[in-house]
């Protein structure tokens, strides 16, 4: 909106000296719900090999059955070969026989009972991965709501900020009394100064909207030759500064002022490239509209820097291996771990996640049994632009299972 240039130079405290001693490693802490996850998983585990030794047994006994069986068969022949004298062999075949059978059925059974023993150890197993899967899940969601949640507070108050300043004007306007420059210049600078996160405040009006004094403000200091309203207070070299709005005519470079007035509506603007000094930034503006009794008269609008966004949500690492990513309402990165990847269309993520985004709803994409990503949105000031926190983590590398 200006050709000002912000304030680039880091401040922080230097580096501290290196400690002569090393501090001990820290023990890692495992979680009283996790360790009860890993003991049962090893009970599972060890009723599952104990299963496959019962059904080794199993396997003796049947062939020591089919033994017996044989020996049985065996007697039957002698007894026969023998008459009456082979009577004792006899009874032998029809004990051993019996036997035989006893032992095949006791067989047949404890198979029976290891193939249940088994499904239901798989299935107990199965149980355990889901209540593990489920927990880590919701322990992400609560991480996400909990960040969508901050940045839906940081766009409220900007959100309060700015209709404290539509408030004065429409409040004057309503009462025919005529707000003067002077007192929405000193409106626009003290809530910039209160508020250090932004890059600028603007306002912008129609023609003689204001106070309809355009002609004797023309050429006069903070304005161009249309003596409009075009004030733009903004953060030059560390202080307050205030210039003029460029660009607020053009068609193709005025979207900051004629979206929200087409439309007539307040927005959350897409990101945009802007020129600022000698270099250009990603930037959004949140823009709510002027109106005179019903008619529109101008815009009122702040500028914030995506890199501001970008510092803080990358700074994060959820779940110790997952990112955050900020998407706007029609699915452009709003931040991204990888910076290129700023103010570029979303084009890795669903159709199902975009439409969600869209409609400003909650969402969930599980890409096989590894990729998760969960979907939160973020009001954003404007209930038709709304915008969404995105939180991508790996399941097996949260859970601790490594690559």
């Amino acid at each position: 909106m200006s050709d000002a240039m912000p304030d680039s130079t880091p401040h922080g405290r230097g580096k501290q000296p290196p400690s002569a001693i090393s501090p001990p490693p820290e023990r890692v802490k495992t979680h009283p719900k996790n360790r009860t996850v890993e003991q049962v998983k090893k009970l599972v585990g060890d009723l599952e090999a104990s299963a496959n030794e019962i059904s080794s047994v199993a396997d003796t006994i049947a062939q020591v059955a089919r033994q017996s069986n044989l020996l049985a068969v065996n007697a039957a022949i002698q007894a026969a070969r023998a008459g009456e004298a082979g009577r004792g062999f006899a009874v032998v075949a029809k004990e051993m026989r019996a036997l035989a059978e006893r032992t095949a059925q006791a067989t047949v059974d404890i198979t029976g009972l290891v193939r249940s023993i088994k499904l239901e150890s798989k299935q107990a197993a199965a149980g355990v991965e889901q209540a593990e899967h489920d927990g880590l899940l919701q322990t992400a969601q609560l991480i996400l709501s909990a960040q969508a949640t901050k940045l839906e507070m940081r766009f409220s108050r900007l959100a309060a900020s700015m209709y404290g300043i539509k408030h004065y004007v429409e409040g004057m306007k309503s009462r025919r009394q005529i707000p003067t420059r002077a007192a929405l210049d000193a409106l626009l600078s003290t809530h910039l100064k209160a508020d250090a996160d932004l890059l600028a405040y603007a306002c912008c009006c129609e023609a003689n909207a204001l106070d309809g004094r355009d002609s004797e403000y023309a050429g006069t200091e903070g304005h161009d030759a249309t003596g409009r309203v075009i004030a733009y207070w903004h953060r030059a070299q560390g202080k307050l500064t205030r210039t003029t709005l460029s660009d607020y005519d053009k068609p193709g470079l005025n979207d900051w002022y004629e979206l929200p007035r087409r439309r007539d509506c307040d927005l959350m603007m897409e990101p945009y490239a802007y020129r600022l000094g000698n270099k250009t930034v990603l930037m959004t503006s949140f823009v709510t509209l002027l109106k005179d009794r019903g008619k529109f008269m101008g815009i009122v609008a702040a500028d914030l820097l995506l890199e501001q966004l970008q510092a803080e949500l990358s700074s994060h690492r959820p779940l110790s291996v997952g990112s955050f990513r900020l998407i706007s309402n029609a699915a452009v990165y709003v931040t991204h771990p990888d910076v290129r990847n700023m103010g570029q269309p979303a084009t890795d993520i669903s159709r199902e996640a975009e439409h969600a985004i869209k409609l400003g709803k909650p969402h969930r994409d599980i890409a096989g049994d590894r990729l998760v990503r969960l979907f939160q949105p973020v009001p954003t000031g404007s209930l038709k632009t709304p915008w969404s926190l995105m939180l991508e983590f790996d399941r097996v590398a949260a859970s601790g299972g490594g690559a």
